[in-house]
């Protein structure tokens, strides 16, 4: 594989360098007819490379012939790299030099100028040569001239979401299935469940430590470890109770698999390409990589390519070699050939290492590896490669963002061999061959051999001033250090540096020297204590992309870097530079950008120099406005208007916060923008997200309905909103809080909206009922109501059901007129509620029935709190608790509403509760009554207790069974009037875990000094110092 990469390393060295000369820096400093000679020099260069590559896997002196050119074409492109960094630095300092000092140097410059184009063109005319005699070796080899111009791929917006990238494809599994569940067990209350996937180490001593250290973890306490193996030895170590080994797919299976990659989900397979196709699936001898990879590589070629691929490539080897020729075949129909440089260059990442999209595509970026396009920018091609990668399974999905986009992805362990193995004298030092790429996690400094030609360090490390001087050819640094706290004064020498990451590190200052890195294109410091950058940020004018924390603010004249893409966040300011119009000529953000202070915009026309208008590839928008004001004339409506998106925007999320005018401007309530060329608006029918906070003048919120993609709203502190007239279909989120005039939530809102997940409702004042529909919701996850004192009902039970939920998490609070929470509701429910919150509701008054419905059939139910609510005791006499067995946190207070005659209802609810527990429960928070002379003696047998707090118990000491709560840490006594003393020191031998005492508000107790000695002991907030 040696030639193969050697050839697309230097084809993207050749083309990077023939692109330089396109630039117009060269062509207007006088350099064309050089620029123009070099370029026909590599253009021959580029035509014998096809030849060279394949020669070169039988012929020792093209193998040669590859690797000099590459470190020729490493050089000449470090020679003309710097040529371009001087370039900059000259352009740099017209930006630095005043005005009137403009003429006074002028007659120097112009003898500088001359002799600056001496050396360019001696430099240009010495690489020229150099290559000349390159193509003459060359020919003398017998090397073909093949002129091949392979397009870049072009980016398509499909790609990210569809089918294949998710790969859903589950098959040839389905007798597996049972008899792995039934290794897991049948028992539900599994505690852990332990899954070691792909285990490869046989060492027989590691083995034993660490079958040791989990020990304790035994099947009879309901745990269960899986270990997944390709290695028989393996499964021998670790002497399982069951080994089971899964059969290769069948056929059918992997020509399902390849059918399902290679042509789109449902779409009909031609009956030629079924019979090649099932004959592909024969030769993947039933691996499901193999099916996949290849599926992958089959996917839009054509029956010819089909054919050739069964015929050529495919042999029945055993398992690791069939797999790696296919892998192979995949790597070798990569095009163009930076696309398989940026594949090798992956590798450089460890196995299982979870790779961030973006930062993986500016670190390409950095290399060269994205070559200038004329219709795409240098990002949208690694977009593109990335797909191409994920299409082929060269790469596999880890995480997605909430959007469903890419976010991460990782490689197999075999993808990664493969990587490494072409990652020509990167990885694998060949002792010829430079190593060009590497991570550093040794103690000590990179030999100064090795640093000179690396362009990519990931350094770990303690890091020194001077340690990078001789780093001569660096593109890409990334340090991770926590001793590191100043940047090193030698990175200020890179002048290759395009990509510089120190966010891992606890630097918490730039230098003013940061300026001079005039190539850099990424800068990632995500650590930075600082409030503000450096000022000579601004001659950063090659800079992309700028990741900082959202506190640090940024310097005057932003609006120089015009390349910019990545853009957090922008503060609005009140001085020349730090003005709105400095966003006006960054027309390439994409991604995320918040403006804050809009307070200080005075009108739409100056809010129209922000230019948002032509800014089409932003996805997430913040427009904020702070309350607190210098000045309280209101303009915020015109100025909203002047910040309209463009017609075209692929606007996922949009934010408005502290917005005080009356009305949303026209495309805000529209939700719609003004195409001035079709003469009417364009629906933002991208929206996923909106959010309206502390907007506390506006009456009305703008239409939604026409949003297909809206799955969360939060509309927060809108104090004159009184009802939501907006309608919507498809929220799966939604958040209404401090809407202090609302009344009412809209009749449908639940039945037109069934996969909310999350619903949450708070500090409304006013309103009175939710709408019926709650418990029809197929999707709850989460049902919060908070501080809504007037509420009487959260709507009435629906005939229709919605279902066995997956989890549920349920909050009722601060509701002091909820009547009634529907048992039907909760029956419903129970099955799925894992937390459980009733707090403050002091009118409820089916408190017994809900309890008794717990108590039945909770088997998810880990937390549950009931405070503040009158009548705790269950309905029915004869109730059991068994539903509660994975209950662990449990706070109740039985005091509202207590009366002597249910004194007895409510011990006995108490009672059962606690038993249904016994095994479980680690946490109870206990409030009674000061007439209570007694503590429920079911506690005793809360063998997992860990922590007990009792408050308003009436007991004057506590009972001879508590002290063999064995596993109690903790202790909390809480305004228990009459408790006069503890036991005595020698009572507590059975405590053998207690270490911490906590009292308040108990007058009564006096504590004997030893108990200091044994526990940390405080009292009324005070820690009582050891005898």
């Amino acid at each position: 594989m040696d030639g193969g990469i050697s050839a697309a390393a230097i084809e993207v060295l050749v083309q990077n360098l023939i692109n330089v000369f396109k630039e117009e820096y060269f062509l207007l400093r006088g350099l064309d007819r050089e620029a123009q000679q070099l370029q026909k020099t590599m253009i021959m260069v580029q035509a014998y490379l096809s030849d060279a590559e394949t020669k070169s896997i039988t012929q020792h002196a093209v193998k040669i012939w590859l690797r000099e050119l590459e470190g020729i074409a490493f050089n000449a492109d470090n020679v003309l790299d710097e040529l371009s960094y001087h370039l900059l630095h000259n352009n740099v300092n017209k930006m630095r030099t005043p005005k009137g000092k403009d003429k006074v140097l002028s007659f120097f410059s112009s003898f500088n100028h001359i002799s600056h184009r001496r050396n360019m063109a001696h430099a240009i005319e010495k690489i020229n040569a150099t290559f000349k005699s390159m193509n003459k070796r060359a020919r003398d080899l017998g090397l073909q001239s093949i002129l091949v111009n392979a397009p870049v791929p072009a980016p398509t917006a499909s790609t990210e979401t569809d089918s294949i990238t998710i790969d859903p494809i589950f098959v040839g599994r389905d007798d597996d299935v049972p008899k792995l569940v039934q290794m897991k067990g049948e028992d539900y209350a599994k505690t852990y469940l332990l899954v070691l996937d792909d285990v490869w180490n046989e060492d027989v001593s590691k083995w034993e430590d660490f079958i040791n250290s989990i020990s304790g973890v035994t099947s009879t306490e309901g745990n269960g470890i899986i270990i997944t193996t390709r290695s028989q030895r393996v499964a021998s170590i670790v002497d399982p109770l069951e080994i089971y080994s899964l059969n290769g797919l069948s056929d059918a299976d992997c020509w399902s698999i390849i059918k399902a990659k290679a042509f789109l989900e449902n779409g009909e397979v031609p009956s030629r390409f079924e019979r090649i196709g099932k004959k592909i699936a024969e030769r993947c001898q039933g691996l499901p990589l193999a099916a996949n990879v290849v599926g992958g590589l089959l996917r839009s070629k054509s029956e010819e390519e089909w054919r050739f691929i069964n015929e050529n490539w495919l042999s029945n080897d055993d398992e690791a070699q069939n797999i790696t020729k296919i892998l192979k075949l995949s790597f070798d129909h990569l095009s163009p050939p930076s696309l398989k440089k940026c594949f090798a260059y992956c590798s450089i990442f460890s196995k299982g290492a979870e790779m961030e999209k973006q930062k993986v595509i500016e670190l390409w970026m950095a290399e060269g590896f994205l070559q200038l396009d004329e219709r795409y920018k240098m990002e949208s091609v690694g977009n593109k490669f990335f797909d191409v990668l994920l299409h082929n399974s060269l790469l596999i999905v880890a995480q997605r963002d909430i959007y469903g986009d890419v976010w991460s992805c990782v490689m197999h362990d075999l993808v990664h061999d493969l990587a490494s193995s072409v990652l020509n004298g990167s990885h694998n030092v060949d002792g010829i061959t430079p190593v060009r790429y590497i991570v550093h996690e040794e103690e000590g400094p990179v030999p100064k051999e090795v640093a000179k030609h690396l362009r990519t360090l990931f350094f770990k490390g303690i890091t020194s001033v001077s340690m990078f001087s001789n780093f001569e050819c660096l593109h890409n640094l990334s340090l991770t250090s926590s001793d590191c706290t100043e940047l090193p004064n030698s990175i200020r020498e890179l002048i290759h540096l395009r990509n510089l990451n120190i966010s891992n590190t606890r630097i918490k200052n730039l230098p003013e020297w940061i300026g001079e890195l005039y190539q850099l294109q990424t800068l990632r410091a995500l650590c930075l204590a600082t409030q503000k950058l450096p000022s000579t940020l601004k001659y950063l004018i090659k800079l992309r992309h700028l990741h900082i924390d959202s506190h640090v603010e940024l310097p005057a004249d932003m609006g120089r870097l015009t390349c910019l893409q990545t853009l957090v966040h922008f503060r609005v300011g009140k001085e020349k530079g730090y003005q709105i119009e400095e966003l006006g000529s960054l027309r390439n953000l994409k991604g995320r950008l918040e403006i804050r202070n809009l307070e200080r915009v005075r009108d739409k026309e100056e809010a129209i120099k922000a230019n948002m208008f032509e800014k089409s590839n932003l996805s997430y928008l913040v427009f904020h406005w702070n309350e607190q004001r210098e000045d309280e004339s209101r303009s915020d409506e015109s100025v909203l208007e002047g910040l309209q998106p463009h017609e075209n925007a692929n606007l996922k999320v949009l934010k408005i916060e502290g917005f005080k005018g009356k009305r949303f401007p026209t495309w805000t309530q529209k939700m719609a923008v003004w195409d001035g060329l079709q003469g009417s608006y364009v629906p933002l029918d991208k929206l996923f997200s909106i959010t309206f906070r502390r907007c506390s003048e506006c009456e009305e919120i703008p239409m939604l309905k026409h949003l297909p993609n809206l799955k969360s709203l939060i509309l927060q502190r809108l104090k004159k909103v009184r009802v939501i007239n907006c309608s919507t279909n498809h929220l799966t989120d939604l958040t209404i809080s401090g809407l202090e005039r609302m009344e009412c939530l809209p009749d449908a809102l639940f039945y037109n909206n069934r996969n909310l997940s999350n619903f949450m409702i708070y500090e409304c004042p006013l309103l009175r009922e939710l709408p019926d529909g709650v418990d029809t919701l197929n999707s709850l996850e989460q049902l919060y109501i908070r501080d809504c004192p007037n509420l009487k009902s959260i709507g009435n039970p629906s005939v229709q059901s919605q279902g066995i939920l997956s989890t549920l998490r349920l909050w009722i609070s601060g509701c002091g007129e909820l009547k009634e929470f529907p048992c039907e509701m909760l029956e419903s429910w129970a099955p799925s509620v894992e937390y459980l919150e009733l707090r403050g509701l002091r009118s409820l008054n089916n408190l017994p029935e809900l309890i008794n419905c717990l108590s039945k059939s909770s088997p998810r139910l880990a937390e549950m709190t009931i405070l503040g609510v009158p009548n705790f005791m269950a309905s029915s006499p004869s109730v059991e608790g068994s539903g509660l067995d994975r209950l662990k946190e449990l706070k109740i207070d039985v005091s509202v509403e207590w009366s002597e005659e249910k004194s007895v209802s409510i011990k006995h609810s108490v009672d059962v509760l606690l038993e249904g527990c016994c095994n479980s429960l680690t946490h109870l928070n206990l409030k009674g009554v000061h007439k209570w002379e007694w503590i429920p003696q079911s506690i005793q047998h809360l063998t997992a207790l860990d922590w007990l707090r009792l408050e308003n118990i009436g007991v004057e000491e506590l009972p001879q069974w508590f002290w063999n709560l064995s596993s109690l840490t903790r202790l909390s006594l809480y305004s228990c009037n009459k408790l006069r003393h503890l036991p005595s020191v020698d009572a507590l031998h059975p405590l053998t875990k207690l270490v911490w005492l906590e009292i308040k508000d108990c007058p009564e107790l006096r504590i004997d000094p030893e108990w200091r000695n044994n526990v940390t002991v405080y009292v009324d907030g005070r820690s009582l110092a050891a005898a």
